[in-house]
Protein backbone atom coordinates (compact mmCIF):
# COMPACT_ATOMS: atom_id res chain seq x y z
CA UNK A 1 0.00 0.00 0.00
CA UNK A 2 1.47 4.01 -1.32
CA UNK A 3 1.90 5.96 2.08
CA UNK A 4 1.42 9.16 0.55
CA UNK A 5 2.61 12.50 2.53
CA UNK A 6 -0.66 13.94 3.76
CA UNK A 7 0.28 17.36 5.19
CA UNK A 8 4.24 16.26 5.65
CA UNK A 9 6.45 18.82 4.11
CA UNK A 10 9.80 17.97 5.90
CA UNK A 11 12.12 16.66 3.07
CA UNK A 12 13.88 14.43 4.70
CA UNK A 13 11.11 12.22 6.31
CA UNK A 14 9.23 11.91 3.46
CA UNK A 15 12.29 10.35 1.52
CA UNK A 16 13.76 8.55 5.08
CA UNK A 17 10.04 7.23 5.99
CA UNK A 18 9.20 5.47 2.44
CA UNK A 19 6.30 8.11 1.08
CA UNK A 20 5.61 8.51 -2.21
CA UNK A 21 7.96 11.20 -3.72
CA UNK A 22 7.72 12.51 -7.25
CA UNK A 23 10.87 14.08 -7.95
CA UNK A 24 11.39 18.05 -7.96
CA UNK A 25 14.97 18.02 -7.18
CA UNK A 26 16.05 19.89 -10.80
CA UNK A 27 14.82 22.93 -8.72
CA UNK A 28 18.39 22.36 -6.99
CA UNK A 29 19.91 22.69 -10.41
CA UNK A 30 17.88 26.10 -11.46
CA UNK A 31 18.55 27.47 -8.32
CA UNK A 32 22.51 27.07 -8.58
CA UNK A 33 22.17 27.95 -12.40
CA UNK A 34 20.30 31.31 -12.10
CA UNK A 35 21.99 34.34 -12.75
CA UNK A 36 20.17 36.05 -9.14
CA UNK A 37 21.42 36.52 -6.30
CA UNK A 38 17.92 36.03 -4.32
CA UNK A 39 14.84 34.85 -6.08
CA UNK A 40 10.91 35.41 -4.82
CA UNK A 41 9.17 32.79 -5.74
CA UNK A 42 5.56 33.53 -4.87
CA UNK A 43 3.09 30.25 -5.78
CA UNK A 44 -0.53 29.29 -4.19
CA UNK A 45 -1.12 27.57 -0.94
CA UNK A 46 -0.24 24.20 -1.05
CA UNK A 47 1.39 24.05 -4.25
CA UNK A 48 4.86 22.39 -2.82
CA UNK A 49 6.90 25.48 -1.94
CA UNK A 50 7.62 24.09 1.65
CA UNK A 51 8.92 20.50 0.79
CA UNK A 52 10.75 22.31 -2.26
CA UNK A 53 12.88 24.97 0.52
CA UNK A 54 12.72 21.78 2.73
CA UNK A 55 14.77 20.03 0.20
CA UNK A 56 16.82 22.98 -0.62
CA UNK A 57 18.05 23.04 2.85
CA UNK A 58 19.03 19.23 3.12
CA UNK A 59 20.96 19.64 -0.23
CA UNK A 60 23.16 22.39 0.59
CA UNK A 61 23.06 22.04 4.50
CA UNK A 62 26.88 21.85 5.45
CA UNK A 63 25.96 20.16 8.89
CA UNK A 64 24.52 17.28 7.92
CA UNK A 65 26.15 16.43 4.86
CA UNK A 66 26.74 13.31 4.51
CA UNK A 67 23.53 11.93 6.79
CA UNK A 68 21.73 14.43 3.82
CA UNK A 69 23.83 12.50 0.86
CA UNK A 70 21.71 9.68 0.95
CA UNK A 71 18.32 11.40 0.46
CA UNK A 72 19.53 12.29 -2.52
CA UNK A 73 20.96 8.71 -3.98
CA UNK A 74 18.15 7.91 -6.66
CA UNK A 75 17.15 11.56 -7.39
CA UNK A 76 18.00 13.57 -10.90
CA UNK A 77 20.19 16.25 -9.27
CA UNK A 78 22.84 13.45 -8.48
CA UNK A 79 23.24 13.38 -12.13
CA UNK A 80 24.11 17.44 -12.40
CA UNK A 81 26.78 19.45 -12.25
CA UNK A 82 24.82 20.87 -9.71
CA UNK A 83 25.81 17.84 -7.09
CA UNK A 84 29.13 19.63 -6.59
CA UNK A 85 27.18 22.25 -3.79
CA UNK A 86 25.93 19.27 -2.22
CA UNK A 87 26.54 19.97 1.88
CA UNK A 88 29.03 22.98 0.83
CA UNK A 89 26.73 25.60 2.54
CA UNK A 90 25.67 26.86 5.81
CA UNK A 91 21.81 27.48 5.65
CA UNK A 92 19.96 29.87 7.64
CA UNK A 93 16.27 28.13 7.02
CA UNK A 94 13.35 30.00 8.55
CA UNK A 95 9.17 29.14 7.77
CA UNK A 96 7.00 32.12 8.43
CA UNK A 97 3.87 30.16 7.47
CA UNK A 98 2.94 29.95 11.15
CA UNK A 99 3.19 33.39 12.01
CA UNK A 100 -0.74 34.45 12.19
CA UNK A 101 -0.80 35.98 15.60
CA UNK A 102 -3.64 38.57 16.14
CA UNK A 103 -1.22 41.05 17.27
CA UNK A 104 2.15 42.52 16.63
CA UNK A 105 4.01 41.65 19.71
CA UNK A 106 2.82 38.16 19.44
CA UNK A 107 3.96 38.33 15.82
CA UNK A 108 7.23 39.22 16.73
CA UNK A 109 7.20 36.70 19.64
CA UNK A 110 6.60 33.78 17.55
CA UNK A 111 9.00 34.73 14.90
CA UNK A 112 11.70 35.31 17.97
CA UNK A 113 10.81 31.54 19.15
CA UNK A 114 11.63 30.45 15.24
CA UNK A 115 14.84 32.16 15.59
CA UNK A 116 15.62 31.13 19.21
CA UNK A 117 15.36 27.19 17.97
CA UNK A 118 17.23 28.19 15.20
CA UNK A 119 20.12 28.99 16.72
CA UNK A 120 19.77 26.36 19.61
CA UNK A 121 21.47 24.13 17.26
CA UNK A 122 24.79 25.93 17.14
CA UNK A 123 27.24 24.93 19.89
CA UNK A 124 29.12 28.30 20.00
CA UNK A 125 31.19 27.55 23.28
CA UNK A 126 33.60 25.44 21.15
CA UNK A 127 34.16 28.36 18.81
CA UNK A 128 34.78 31.26 20.85
CA UNK A 129 37.68 31.31 19.63
CA UNK A 130 36.74 32.07 15.68
CA UNK A 131 33.67 34.11 16.94
CA UNK A 132 34.27 38.22 18.04
CA UNK A 133 33.19 39.27 21.41
CA UNK A 134 30.16 40.77 19.67
CA UNK A 135 28.58 37.71 18.15
CA UNK A 136 29.23 35.91 20.73
CA UNK A 137 27.16 38.81 22.93
CA UNK A 138 24.61 38.68 20.15
CA UNK A 139 23.99 34.80 20.21
CA UNK A 140 23.88 34.62 23.51
CA UNK A 141 21.29 37.85 24.35
CA UNK A 142 18.87 35.98 21.88
CA UNK A 143 19.20 32.89 24.43
CA UNK A 144 18.90 34.82 27.02
CA UNK A 145 16.03 37.07 26.13
CA UNK A 146 17.81 40.43 26.07
CA UNK A 147 17.22 41.60 22.51
CA UNK A 148 16.08 44.86 20.59
CA UNK A 149 13.68 44.84 17.87
CA UNK A 150 16.65 46.17 15.87
CA UNK A 151 18.79 43.38 16.58
CA UNK A 152 15.92 40.86 15.90
CA UNK A 153 15.33 43.00 12.25
CA UNK A 154 19.41 42.29 11.95
CA UNK A 155 19.50 38.83 12.36
CA UNK A 156 19.62 37.37 9.16
CA UNK A 157 22.74 40.12 8.22
CA UNK A 158 24.62 38.95 11.61
CA UNK A 159 23.84 35.16 11.47
CA UNK A 160 25.55 35.08 7.79
CA UNK A 161 28.56 36.70 9.25
CA UNK A 162 28.87 34.32 11.84
CA UNK A 163 27.95 31.47 9.93
CA UNK A 164 30.45 32.41 7.10
CA UNK A 165 33.24 32.99 10.17
CA UNK A 166 32.18 29.51 11.15
CA UNK A 167 32.18 27.06 8.29
CA UNK A 168 34.49 29.63 5.59
CA UNK A 169 31.48 29.17 3.14
CA UNK A 170 28.76 31.74 2.14
CA UNK A 171 25.65 30.90 3.46
CA UNK A 172 22.23 29.96 1.61
CA UNK A 173 19.00 32.15 3.13
CA UNK A 174 15.84 30.63 3.11
CA UNK A 175 12.38 32.48 3.93
CA UNK A 176 9.35 30.49 3.62
CA UNK A 177 6.13 31.81 3.37
CA UNK A 178 7.44 35.36 4.04
CA UNK A 179 4.04 36.94 3.69
CA UNK A 180 1.78 34.45 6.25
CA UNK A 181 2.30 37.27 8.93
CA UNK A 182 1.93 40.57 6.27
CA UNK A 183 -1.15 38.98 5.35
CA UNK A 184 -2.56 38.15 8.78
CA UNK A 185 -0.93 42.01 9.91
CA UNK A 186 -3.86 43.27 7.31
CA UNK A 187 -6.74 41.14 8.54
CA UNK A 188 -5.73 41.69 12.09
CA UNK A 189 -5.30 45.60 11.84
CA UNK A 190 -1.22 46.23 12.61
CA UNK A 191 0.02 46.14 8.82
CA UNK A 192 2.66 48.99 9.06
CA UNK A 193 3.93 48.00 11.91
CA UNK A 194 4.48 44.08 10.29
CA UNK A 195 5.49 45.69 6.98
CA UNK A 196 8.54 48.18 8.86
CA UNK A 197 9.37 45.03 10.69
CA UNK A 198 9.77 42.68 7.65
CA UNK A 199 11.43 45.14 5.02
CA UNK A 200 14.64 45.82 7.47
CA UNK A 201 14.66 42.10 8.37
CA UNK A 202 14.61 41.17 4.56
CA UNK A 203 16.97 43.76 3.75
CA UNK A 204 19.66 42.71 6.55
CA UNK A 205 19.33 39.44 5.25
CA UNK A 206 19.27 40.27 0.83
CA UNK A 207 20.94 43.42 0.47
CA UNK A 208 24.80 43.90 0.19
CA UNK A 209 25.18 40.99 2.19
CA UNK A 210 28.56 40.01 1.26
CA UNK A 211 27.93 36.55 2.90
CA UNK A 212 25.14 35.28 0.96
CA UNK A 213 25.73 32.63 -1.59
CA UNK A 214 22.07 32.37 -3.03
CA UNK A 215 18.80 33.84 -1.28
CA UNK A 216 15.47 32.07 -1.81
CA UNK A 217 12.07 33.29 -0.54
CA UNK A 218 8.61 31.65 -1.10
CA UNK A 219 5.20 33.12 -0.25
CA UNK A 220 1.75 33.46 -1.95
CA UNK A 221 1.69 37.26 -3.01
CA UNK A 222 4.51 39.43 -4.36
CA UNK A 223 3.97 42.45 -2.16
CA UNK A 224 4.85 46.06 -3.33
CA UNK A 225 8.49 46.77 -3.64
CA UNK A 226 8.36 50.01 -2.38
CA UNK A 227 6.10 48.34 0.60
CA UNK A 228 9.06 45.73 1.79
CA UNK A 229 11.77 44.86 -1.11
CA UNK A 230 12.91 48.76 -1.36
CA UNK A 231 16.43 48.38 -2.22
CA UNK A 232 16.80 45.19 -2.91
CA UNK A 233 17.83 45.50 -6.58
CA UNK A 234 19.24 42.12 -6.75
CA UNK A 235 16.27 40.31 -5.76
CA UNK A 236 14.54 38.17 -8.70
CA UNK A 237 10.97 37.68 -8.84
CA UNK A 238 9.72 34.05 -10.72
CA UNK A 239 6.03 33.95 -10.27
CA UNK A 240 2.86 32.43 -11.97
CA UNK A 241 3.51 34.06 -14.96
CA UNK A 242 7.47 33.28 -15.51
CA UNK A 243 8.31 30.48 -17.66
CA UNK A 244 11.10 29.75 -14.99
CA UNK A 245 10.76 27.20 -12.93
CA UNK A 246 7.29 26.79 -13.52
CA UNK A 247 7.34 23.39 -13.42
CA UNK A 248 8.68 22.63 -10.31
CA UNK A 249 5.34 23.90 -8.74
CA UNK A 250 2.66 21.85 -8.66
CA UNK A 251 2.33 18.62 -10.68
CA UNK A 252 2.94 17.88 -14.33
CA UNK A 253 0.64 15.66 -16.25
CA UNK A 254 2.59 12.87 -16.73
CA UNK A 255 3.60 13.26 -13.26
CA UNK A 256 0.02 12.86 -12.42
CA UNK A 257 -0.89 9.75 -14.35
CA UNK A 258 2.16 7.52 -13.26
CA UNK A 259 1.13 8.34 -9.61
CA UNK A 260 -2.60 7.31 -10.09
CA UNK A 261 -1.10 4.35 -12.03
CA UNK A 262 1.41 3.34 -8.85
CA UNK A 263 -1.59 3.30 -6.60
CA UNK A 264 -4.05 1.31 -8.81
CA UNK A 265 -6.09 4.13 -9.71
CA UNK A 266 -5.64 4.84 -13.45
CA UNK A 267 -9.48 5.29 -14.10
CA UNK A 268 -9.41 7.66 -12.30
CA UNK A 269 -7.09 9.79 -14.52
CA UNK A 270 -9.63 11.88 -16.36
CA UNK A 271 -11.77 12.97 -12.54
CA UNK A 272 -8.53 14.14 -11.88
CA UNK A 273 -8.28 15.85 -15.04
CA UNK A 274 -11.56 17.87 -14.87
CA UNK A 275 -11.09 18.54 -11.14
CA UNK A 276 -7.65 19.38 -10.01
CA UNK A 277 -5.47 20.48 -13.30
CA UNK A 278 -5.64 23.70 -15.60
CA UNK A 279 -3.53 26.07 -13.73
CA UNK A 280 -0.96 27.61 -15.87
CA UNK A 281 2.29 28.62 -14.38
CA UNK A 282 4.28 30.20 -17.37
CA UNK A 283 5.44 27.64 -19.79
CA UNK A 284 3.83 24.50 -17.70
CA UNK A 285 0.16 23.16 -17.29
CA UNK A 286 0.00 21.31 -13.60
CA UNK A 287 -1.83 20.06 -11.28
CA UNK A 288 -3.16 21.25 -8.08
CA UNK A 289 -0.67 18.56 -5.39
CA UNK A 290 -2.40 18.20 -2.52
CA UNK A 291 -6.03 17.94 -3.94
CA UNK A 292 -4.05 14.85 -6.27
CA UNK A 293 -2.24 13.15 -3.34
CA UNK A 294 -5.63 13.69 -1.11
CA UNK A 295 -7.52 11.65 -4.14
CA UNK A 296 -5.21 9.28 -4.07
CA UNK A 297 -4.80 8.24 -0.63
CA UNK A 298 -8.36 8.36 -0.21
CA UNK A 299 -9.30 6.39 -3.56
CA UNK A 300 -12.83 7.77 -3.54
CA UNK A 301 -14.99 7.36 -6.41
CA UNK A 302 -16.50 11.05 -6.42
CA UNK A 303 -13.18 13.99 -6.06
CA UNK A 304 -13.77 16.52 -3.27
CA UNK A 305 -12.96 19.78 -3.08
CA UNK A 306 -9.65 19.11 -0.70
CA UNK A 307 -7.75 21.99 -1.13
CA UNK A 308 -10.26 24.64 -1.07
CA UNK A 309 -11.17 23.18 2.41
CA UNK A 310 -7.77 23.76 4.05
CA UNK A 311 -8.16 27.48 4.03
CA UNK A 312 -10.97 29.78 5.47
CA UNK A 313 -10.95 31.82 2.45
CA UNK A 314 -11.80 34.91 4.53
CA UNK A 315 -10.20 37.36 2.40
CA UNK A 316 -11.36 36.39 -0.48
CA UNK A 317 -14.42 36.14 0.70
CA UNK A 318 -14.65 39.42 1.81
CA UNK A 319 -12.95 40.73 -1.65
CA UNK A 320 -16.47 39.29 -3.24
CA UNK A 321 -18.81 40.39 -0.99
CA UNK A 322 -17.32 44.10 -1.39
CA UNK A 323 -17.30 43.50 -5.77
CA UNK A 324 -18.19 46.89 -7.96
CA UNK A 325 -20.05 46.73 -10.78
CA UNK A 326 -16.89 45.96 -13.02
CA UNK A 327 -15.29 43.05 -10.83
CA UNK A 328 -19.01 41.83 -10.46
CA UNK A 329 -19.13 40.83 -14.53
CA UNK A 330 -16.05 39.34 -13.92
CA UNK A 331 -17.12 36.77 -11.45
CA UNK A 332 -20.65 36.49 -13.04
CA UNK A 333 -18.07 35.35 -16.00
CA UNK A 334 -15.97 33.31 -14.62
CA UNK A 335 -18.50 31.34 -12.99
CA UNK A 336 -20.42 30.91 -16.47
CA UNK A 337 -16.85 29.12 -17.49
CA UNK A 338 -15.91 32.49 -19.43
CA UNK A 339 -12.44 33.62 -19.84
CA UNK A 340 -12.06 37.23 -19.00
CA UNK A 341 -9.47 39.87 -20.35
CA UNK A 342 -7.86 41.78 -17.73
CA UNK A 343 -5.01 43.49 -16.76
CA UNK A 344 -3.62 42.70 -13.18
CA UNK A 345 -1.36 44.00 -10.70
CA UNK A 346 1.21 41.56 -10.51
CA UNK A 347 2.05 43.26 -7.02
CA UNK A 348 -0.22 43.57 -3.92
CA UNK A 349 -0.77 46.86 -2.64
CA UNK A 350 -3.10 45.86 0.44
CA UNK A 351 -4.92 49.78 0.06
CA UNK A 352 -5.88 48.98 -3.05
CA UNK A 353 -8.07 45.68 -2.24
CA UNK A 354 -9.85 47.62 0.40
CA UNK A 355 -10.65 50.15 -2.33
CA UNK A 356 -11.86 46.91 -4.72
CA UNK A 357 -9.33 47.72 -7.17
CA UNK A 358 -10.04 45.31 -10.38
CA UNK A 359 -6.54 45.48 -11.19
CA UNK A 360 -5.11 44.25 -7.94
CA UNK A 361 -8.04 42.48 -6.99
CA UNK A 362 -7.51 39.69 -9.78
CA UNK A 363 -3.97 39.83 -9.24
CA UNK A 364 -4.74 38.35 -5.77
CA UNK A 365 -7.16 35.90 -6.97
CA UNK A 366 -4.73 34.52 -9.60
CA UNK A 367 -1.79 34.30 -7.13
CA UNK A 368 -4.09 32.48 -4.50
CA UNK A 369 -4.95 30.00 -7.01
CA UNK A 370 -8.54 31.06 -7.73
CA UNK A 371 -7.78 32.29 -11.25
CA UNK A 372 -5.56 31.06 -14.42
CA UNK A 373 -4.69 32.74 -17.48
CA UNK A 374 -5.94 31.00 -20.52
CA UNK A 375 -3.76 33.24 -22.55
CA UNK A 376 -1.73 36.72 -22.34
CA UNK A 377 -1.56 39.41 -25.46
CA UNK A 378 -0.01 42.64 -25.81
CA UNK A 379 -1.52 46.21 -26.36
CA UNK A 380 0.10 49.01 -26.95
CA UNK A 381 2.79 47.45 -24.47
CA UNK A 382 0.51 46.70 -22.11
CA UNK A 383 -0.38 42.62 -21.08
CA UNK A 384 -3.74 41.76 -20.99
CA UNK A 385 -4.15 38.06 -19.59
CA UNK A 386 -7.49 35.97 -20.36
CA UNK A 387 -8.14 35.04 -16.62
CA UNK A 388 -10.63 31.97 -16.07
CA UNK A 389 -11.45 29.65 -13.05
CA UNK A 390 -8.70 26.28 -13.29
CA UNK A 391 -11.28 23.62 -12.65
CA UNK A 392 -14.10 22.33 -10.99
CA UNK A 393 -12.69 21.89 -7.72
CA UNK A 394 -12.50 25.60 -7.69
CA UNK A 395 -15.46 26.74 -9.07
CA UNK A 396 -16.98 25.13 -6.23
CA UNK A 397 -15.11 27.91 -3.23
CA UNK A 398 -17.00 30.53 -5.74
CA UNK A 399 -20.34 29.16 -5.61
CA UNK A 400 -20.17 29.07 -1.55
CA UNK A 401 -19.04 32.76 -1.18
CA UNK A 402 -20.98 34.00 -3.44
CA UNK A 403 -23.98 31.70 -2.37
CA UNK A 404 -23.70 33.42 0.80
CA UNK A 405 -24.18 36.51 -0.19
CA UNK A 406 -28.03 36.12 -0.42
CA UNK A 407 -27.93 34.74 2.51
CA UNK A 408 -26.88 37.55 4.81
CA UNK A 409 -30.59 38.81 6.02
CA UNK A 410 -31.64 36.65 9.05
CA UNK A 411 -35.68 38.23 7.71
CA UNK A 412 -35.79 36.98 4.60
CA UNK A 413 -33.89 33.74 3.11
CA UNK A 414 -32.72 33.67 -0.21
CA UNK A 415 -35.27 31.12 -1.41
CA UNK A 416 -37.88 32.81 -0.95
CA UNK A 417 -36.21 35.74 -3.06
CA UNK A 418 -35.38 32.80 -6.11
CA UNK A 419 -38.81 31.59 -5.60
CA UNK A 420 -40.52 34.48 -6.09
CA UNK A 421 -38.12 35.17 -9.40
CA UNK A 422 -38.34 31.87 -10.89
CA UNK A 423 -42.22 31.46 -10.10
CA UNK A 424 -43.19 35.49 -11.66
CA UNK A 425 -44.64 36.58 -8.52
CA UNK A 426 -44.64 40.04 -8.62
CA UNK A 427 -45.70 40.80 -5.72
CA UNK A 428 -43.82 38.47 -3.50
CA UNK A 429 -40.42 39.51 -5.37
CA UNK A 430 -41.08 42.90 -4.82
CA UNK A 431 -41.73 42.32 -0.94
CA UNK A 432 -38.94 39.99 -0.81
CA UNK A 433 -36.35 42.45 -2.38
CA UNK A 434 -37.51 45.07 0.02
CA UNK A 435 -36.85 42.66 3.12
CA UNK A 436 -33.65 42.02 1.96
CA UNK A 437 -32.36 45.53 1.26
CA UNK A 438 -33.50 46.45 5.00
CA UNK A 439 -31.91 43.67 6.48
CA UNK A 440 -29.07 42.42 4.68
CA UNK A 441 -26.30 45.00 5.60
CA UNK A 442 -25.93 46.59 8.66
CA UNK A 443 -25.22 50.67 8.86
CA UNK A 444 -21.51 49.49 9.85
CA UNK A 445 -20.92 47.87 6.41
CA UNK A 446 -22.49 51.07 4.35
CA UNK A 447 -19.95 53.64 6.65
CA UNK A 448 -16.84 51.48 5.39
CA UNK A 449 -18.15 50.21 2.20
CA UNK A 450 -19.46 52.78 0.08
CA UNK A 451 -22.96 53.02 -0.94
CA UNK A 452 -25.23 50.67 0.14
CA UNK A 453 -27.77 49.90 -2.93
CA UNK A 454 -24.87 49.22 -5.14
CA UNK A 455 -23.35 46.98 -2.40
CA UNK A 456 -26.35 45.23 -2.22
CA UNK A 457 -27.25 45.25 -6.11
CA UNK A 458 -24.03 43.50 -6.74
CA UNK A 459 -24.24 41.14 -4.06
CA UNK A 460 -27.42 40.30 -5.19
CA UNK A 461 -26.48 39.85 -8.85
CA UNK A 462 -23.37 37.57 -7.50
CA UNK A 463 -25.54 35.61 -5.18
CA UNK A 464 -27.98 34.91 -7.84
CA UNK A 465 -25.12 33.89 -10.40
CA UNK A 466 -23.77 31.04 -7.88
CA UNK A 467 -27.22 29.41 -7.22
CA UNK A 468 -28.65 29.61 -10.28
CA UNK A 469 -26.00 28.87 -12.61
CA UNK A 470 -26.38 25.18 -12.74
CA UNK A 471 -29.68 25.73 -14.20
CA UNK A 472 -29.71 28.69 -15.74
CA UNK A 473 -28.13 31.41 -18.37
CA UNK A 474 -27.27 34.16 -15.63
CA UNK A 475 -25.87 37.23 -17.70
CA UNK A 476 -24.91 40.65 -16.11
CA UNK A 477 -24.48 43.67 -18.21
CA UNK A 478 -25.10 41.33 -21.52
CA UNK A 479 -24.98 42.89 -24.95
CA UNK A 480 -28.49 42.74 -26.48
CA UNK A 481 -30.90 44.63 -28.70
CA UNK A 482 -29.47 48.19 -28.61
CA UNK A 483 -27.99 48.25 -25.14
CA UNK A 484 -26.98 46.32 -22.05
CA UNK A 485 -29.29 44.89 -19.94
CA UNK A 486 -28.69 44.75 -15.80
CA UNK A 487 -29.61 41.36 -15.78
CA UNK A 488 -30.68 38.50 -17.96
CA UNK A 489 -31.97 35.03 -17.11
CA UNK A 490 -32.82 32.26 -18.82
CA UNK A 491 -32.78 28.47 -18.58
CA UNK A 492 -30.12 25.93 -19.69
CA UNK A 493 -32.96 23.89 -20.74
CA UNK A 494 -34.60 24.52 -24.36
CA UNK A 495 -37.79 23.26 -23.89
CA UNK A 496 -38.54 25.90 -20.78
CA UNK A 497 -40.21 29.03 -22.35
CA UNK A 498 -39.34 31.40 -19.32
CA UNK A 499 -37.19 34.48 -19.28
CA UNK A 500 -36.00 37.70 -17.20
CA UNK A 501 -34.69 40.68 -17.86
CA UNK A 502 -34.20 43.25 -14.62
CA UNK A 503 -32.78 46.57 -15.05
CA UNK A 504 -31.77 48.63 -11.96
CA UNK A 505 -31.59 52.15 -11.30
CA UNK A 506 -30.62 54.47 -8.02
CA UNK A 507 -32.31 57.19 -7.15
CA UNK A 508 -30.15 60.75 -7.80
CA UNK A 509 -30.80 64.24 -7.00
CA UNK A 510 -32.34 64.69 -10.18
CA UNK A 511 -34.12 61.94 -10.35
CA UNK A 512 -37.95 61.29 -10.21
CA UNK A 513 -39.80 60.18 -7.16
CA UNK A 514 -38.83 56.00 -6.92
CA UNK A 515 -42.20 54.74 -8.29
CA UNK A 516 -41.34 56.81 -11.33
CA UNK A 517 -37.61 55.96 -11.49
CA UNK A 518 -38.65 52.38 -11.60
CA UNK A 519 -41.22 52.86 -14.22
CA UNK A 520 -38.23 54.66 -16.28
CA UNK A 521 -36.13 51.23 -15.76
CA UNK A 522 -39.08 49.34 -17.54
CA UNK A 523 -39.23 52.02 -20.46
CA UNK A 524 -35.50 51.67 -21.08
CA UNK A 525 -35.88 47.83 -21.02
CA UNK A 526 -38.43 48.09 -23.63
CA UNK A 527 -36.44 51.11 -25.76
CA UNK A 528 -33.55 49.16 -25.36
CA UNK A 529 -34.78 46.16 -26.90
CA UNK A 530 -33.79 43.85 -24.17
CA UNK A 531 -36.29 41.26 -25.40
CA UNK A 532 -34.34 40.20 -28.51
CA UNK A 533 -31.74 37.46 -26.80
CA UNK A 534 -34.47 36.23 -24.77
CA UNK A 535 -36.28 35.65 -28.46
CA UNK A 536 -33.11 34.62 -29.81
CA UNK A 537 -32.89 31.76 -27.39
CA UNK A 538 -36.97 31.00 -27.70
CA UNK A 539 -38.02 32.06 -24.91
CA UNK A 540 -41.63 33.28 -24.76
CA UNK A 541 -42.67 33.65 -21.14
CA UNK A 542 -41.30 36.50 -19.98
CA UNK A 543 -41.10 38.51 -17.40
CA UNK A 544 -39.52 42.21 -17.02
CA UNK A 545 -38.75 43.74 -13.72
CA UNK A 546 -37.70 47.67 -13.42
CA UNK A 547 -36.27 48.20 -9.87
CA UNK A 548 -35.11 51.10 -8.58
CA UNK A 549 -32.93 51.70 -5.10
CA UNK A 550 -33.00 54.86 -2.50
CA UNK A 551 -30.59 54.40 0.60
CA UNK A 552 -32.77 50.96 1.74
CA UNK A 553 -35.98 51.69 0.31
CA UNK A 554 -36.79 49.89 -3.02
CA UNK A 555 -39.74 49.88 -5.54
CA UNK A 556 -40.13 47.57 -8.27
CA UNK A 557 -42.43 47.58 -11.47
CA UNK A 558 -43.04 44.40 -12.99
CA UNK A 559 -44.49 43.32 -16.84
CA UNK A 560 -45.29 39.69 -18.36
CA UNK A 561 -44.75 39.14 -22.07
CA UNK A 562 -45.75 36.04 -23.92
CA UNK A 563 -44.27 36.23 -27.26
Amino acid sequence: MRKYPIGISNFEEIINDGFYYIDKSLFIEDIVNTSAKSILLPRPRRFGKTLNMSMLHAFFDIIKADEHKVLFEHLKIKDTEAWQFQGKHPVIYLSLKDVKELTFEGAIAKITDLIKDFISKYNTANNESILDQDDIYYINDFKNNRFSLNQLSLFLSRFSRILYKLHQKKVVILIDEYDSCIIKSWEAGYYEEMISFMRGFLSAGFKDNDYLFKGVITGILRVAKESIFSGLNNLKIYSVLSKPFSSHFGLLEEEVEQLLIDGGNKEGIATVKSWYNGYNFGNSRVYNPWSVINFADEMEEYPQPYWVNTSANELIGELLNNANADLEKKLTGFIDDQVMESEIDETTIFQDLEMGREKTVLGLLLFNGYLTTDYTKRIDGIAIHGLKIPNKEVKTVYKQMLERLLSKSDVVSESTILTALLEQNAIDFEKALSEYMLTSFSFHDVQHSGSLPEKVYHAFILGLMAHLSTRFIVKSNPETGLGRADLMIYPKDTHDPRGWILEFKKLRPSSPPLQELAKEAMQQIHDSKYITALKENNKTELMFVGVAFDGKEVSCVTEFVSE
